[in-house]
């Protein structure tokens, strides 16, 4: 059988018809080879599906809807058709024992028997066509198989047909664009190919050069319209760009082929080979003989105006409806670098950089056929070139003239760098942290709301972290401030190093800082995305440990970090702060340097904390407080002091915790409330005690160091024990070292005045804070308390604790007293009074009183 022995079959396949040969070649195949399946799948033109072009089936021309292979849907055997190559199967029974996607292929295309083979062009697969037999296991032969590579290669000539015709189509649209376009801008174009001397020009070319496109010329005759010196001109410029590849345009007087004087403007660009040898010769010719008239008729109306627009502060550019700068003022080169002669006669786009100075040409050309301007009459912001190439912010406002029948444009310039430098410098200060340099904690809020709001509409995580440095107060205190700024500064900047392209840093604190991730990072709530969140916490605080060196100081830090991961539409908005925050607080617990991931069913502790907050703020807060009193002991057993402790008795929310409402009420301000009370409290059962007792044991207030901080606090306290008559002996203030680092310089200033008042100080909870010497050696304190979580740790007496013999040790050396507290046990009792301990407090001697027990103890 041979199919291109037929003249008509061979006429349609180059034209792309296909229909002669599925009909009269491939259906006649199936026929002859008596199977009861053949068709033609071809590779669609965006390359995302095989579609079924023709279809033969029981002997028929199946006239069912085409079916479709589509990449999107079935994409492993959509590649298994693109990459493979023929493909027979003999019996379909055993269809089990074949490779997944050829059994596929059995199945979709229902055959028991089938053979396929790839139509191929320049390597890439465009199709196939197949042979087969639903029923009927076929043995196929060599001839079959030469027979359908032959149709192969047919069907593949129809197709790079089609390709083809599609192609010139394209090229004939686009000379035809090409033609159009340089009619309409009146710009001819030449080409020379240097290496045969040819000469090409466009109809506009000759149309300016006043001959018929029949017209030959070589190069020597196409300069013989210019005079010696253009000529020389262009020969210097022409030798320059085939030796230096080095463009020109030049502005030259012209005579035509009839004899007109004109103005032409060409350009000159080239085109190399791989070998940076140039080959061609191209460029644009112009005739400007009218902008060049123009130009010397408004001479004298250019040099009247001169003088007024060259007294301005902003510089004046007038263009032509082509774009050409007509003039330009002094000031002009001032902003541009450019003198207003180097200026005139050239385009404005000269003056742009790119895109907009490629695009000029067509913004003016699409305005003055439409009429559609944005920028007529309206002042913008726009970039702007300078003659040596740098880039400027300018602002720009153009206004439309007619000069006669022309069209003018007047370009208002003036430079605002210096302006922008200021908006940046603003921008800087609202959204920059000035310590850091990294994005403050307005910046947060509003990247914090973009992301909400965009995770909650498109149902993803939202993931924040906050970071924050464990016992930044410490280095203030042991380094200073201006070198605790360096650190901040160098920790931030290797934060948002580490960051770089994950998430955006931002400041929150004086030793925390937020961190948003990138939008593509762990938006699913998984358990790769809480590892990879891991990982990063991980990371962070790996490089926080870094020692930093300043001024040969190598300075440790830490920090503890709270991960909010959590699907936006389970939180609210207000609680993830407090959440972030809640997570940290958790870490430092866990003794920091660590990482907690913050939970959504901790909204309820937020709710908790919330209800003591308004309930704070109630009048009656102070009400519901009370005092218990636990009384301090000798070792040898007799009272030698007493602490007063606050208790709180909500009738709405029960008994809260000191350990819970206290450090609340540090962050929201209800600690000078409650301070205030108990000093007043205290005050007044000491008195009562002295109406029947002689007794001058000390009690002891625990105080924040934001009360002692307040303006008026030595004041008022000594007006308080002045109305009640207490000795100033007779109390002792105590501070917990944590919150006493904070506030260090303002609170030792008014310690030490009250020092010399006669009022003692404690230290409470030593060893579980800062502990520093630098510090606790200037402190006008008059004893250290041991925390009972140290205490705990003693079982018997002949256990060693590091850490309370160093507190004892160190409290004798500086001739402090030393309390321990929470002393349960007998045990606990015989090892701290063998190491020197003064005082013991704890359930061991008495548990808190009320203060009605404790009045007891002096009737």
């Amino acid at each position: 059988m041979s199919l291109t022995d037929n003249a008509l079959l061979n006429e349609a396949l180059n034209v792309g018809d296909m229909a002669p040969l599925v009909e009269d070649g491939f259906y006649a195949l199936a026929s002859l080879l008596s199977v009861d399946n053949a068709a033609l799948w071809l590779l669609s033109e965006d390359n995302k599906s095989y579609k079924c072009e023709a279809n033969f089936f029981n002997n028929k021309a199946s006239a069912i809807v085409p079916k479709l292979v589509n990449k999107i849907d079935d994409s492993e055997f959509f590649q298994f058709l693109i990459s493979t190559s023929e493909v027979t199967i003999d019996n379909g029974n055993i269809h089990a024992s074949l490779d997944i996607n050829i059994s596929k292929m059995a199945v979709i295309f229902n055959v028991s028997s089938i053979l396929l083979i790839p139509i191929h062009i320049k390597g890439i697969n465009k199709g196939f066509i197949y042979l087969g037999d639903s029923k009927n296991a076929i043995q196929w032969s060599p001839e079959t198989f030469f027979v359908c590579r032959i149709l192969v290669q047919l069907f593949s000539r129809a197709i790079m047909a089609i390709d083809k015709q599609v192609v010139e189509k394209e090229l004939l649209h686009q000379y035809q664009l090409m033609k159009e376009i340089e009619s309409l801008a009146k710009v001819g174009g030449w080409d020379y190919e240097i290496s045969t001397g040819e000469i090409h020009w466009t109809a506009e070319t000759f149309r300016i050069h006043g001959l018929s496109s029949n017209d030959n010329l070589a190069l020597s005759e196409c300069i013989d319209f210019y005079s010696p010196e253009s000529q020389k001109l262009i020969e210097e410029n022409f030798n320059l760009a085939v030796s230096q590849l080095k463009p020109y345009e030049l502005e030259l007087p012209f005579i035509d082929g009839k004899g007109r004087h004109k103005w032409v403007k060409t350009t000159g660009q080239i085109r190399n080979n791989s070998q940076g040898i140039a080959t061609h010769i191209y460029g644009a010719f112009e005739d400007i003989t009218e902008e060049k008239r123009l130009l010397n008729t408004q001479k004298s109306t250019s040099k009247n105006l001169k003088t007024i627009v060259d007294n301005l502060n902003d510089s004046i550019v007038t263009i032509s409806n082509k774009g050409i700068i007509r003039s330009a003022n002094r000031i002009v080169e001032k902003i541009f670098g450019y003198t207003p002669i180097e200026l005139i006669g050239k385009n404005v786009s000269m003056l742009m950089p790119e895109p907009f100075a490629t695009r000029h040409d067509k913004y003016m050309s699409n305005y003055l056929e439409t009429g559609d301007a944005k920028i007529i009459g309206i002042g913008r912001e726009l970039p702007a070139m300078k003659k040596d190439g740098s880039i400027f912010p300018m602002e720009l406002s153009i206004s439309e003239i007619l000069n006669g029948e022309e069209k003018l444009f007047i370009g208002i310039v003036r430079d605002i760098t210096e302006r922008k430098k200021a908006e940046k410098e603003i921008h800087k200060l609202a959204y920059y942290d000035e310590s850091t340099g990294v994005l403050n904690r307005y910046s947060f809020e509003q990247a914090l709301e973009k992301r909400f709001a965009k995770t909650l509409s498109m149902n993803e995580n939202l993931t924040v972290f906050l970071v924050n440095l464990d016992k930044f107060s410490q280095i203030n205190l042991a380094y200073g401030e201006k070198i605790g700024d360096k650190v901040l500064h160098k920790t931030a900047a290797r934060l948002e190093e580490c960051l770089a392209n994950v998430g955006a840093l931002y400041r929150s604190s004086a030793d925390s800082f937020y961190v948003i991730l990138s939008a593509n990072e762990h938006v699913n709530c998984d358990n790769s995305s809480i590892d990879s969140n891991k990982v990063l916490a991980d990371i962070l605080l790996k490089t926080i440990r870094q020692p930093v060196i300043i001024k040969n100081n190598l300075i440790n830090v830490q920090a503890s970090i709270g991960i909010l991961n959590t699907p936006t539409n389970e939180i609210n908005y207000i609680d993830i702060k407090p959440l972030l925050e809640l997570a940290v607080s958790n870490a430092k617990k866990n003794g920091g340097n660590s990482y907690i991931f913050s939970h959504k069913n901790e909204t309820l502790i937020l709710k908790r904390y919330s209800e003591l907050s308004l309930a704070m703020k109630s009048r009656s807060f102070v009400n519901e407080l009370d005092l218990a009193l636990q009384p301090q002991y000798s070792i040898a057993g007799d009272i030698v002091g007493t602490e007063a402790l606050v208790r709180w008795r909500s009738p709405l929310l029960g008994f809260v915790s000191p350990a819970e409402f206290i450090p609340l009420a540090e962050q929201n301000g209800a600690i000078i409330k409650l301070g205030d009370w108990v000093i007043e409290r205290v005050c007044m059962l000491i008195a009562q005690r002295q109406e029947y007792s002689t007794e001058v044991t000390p009690v002891s207030i625990n105080l924040s160091a934001k009360q002692v901080a307040q303006p008026n606090f030595n004041h008022n306290l000594l007006v308080k024990l002045d109305k009640y008559q207490i000795p100033y002996s007779m109390v002792i203030l105590e501070l917990t070292e944590s919150a006493l680092i904070a506030d260090f310089d303002l609170v030792i200033s008014k310690m030490q005045s009250l020092k010399e008042k006669g009022i003692n100080f404690s230290l409470d909870d030593f060893g579980t804070g800062y502990s520093s010497l630098s510090y606790i050696n200037h402190l006008p304190i008059s004893e250290l308390k041991i925390d009972k979580s140290f205490v705990d740790n003693i079982t018997n007496v002949t256990d060693e604790i590091p850490i309370i013999n160093s507190i004892i040790h160190m409290a004798k050396a500086l001739s402090l007293m030393v309390v321990a507290e929470g002393v349960e046990t007998k045990e606990q009792l015989d090892y701290l009074s063998k190491r020197g301990c003064n005082v013991i407090q704890g359930y061991y001697f008495s548990k808190p009183l009320t203060p009605e027990q404790w009045l007891e103890k002096w009737q």
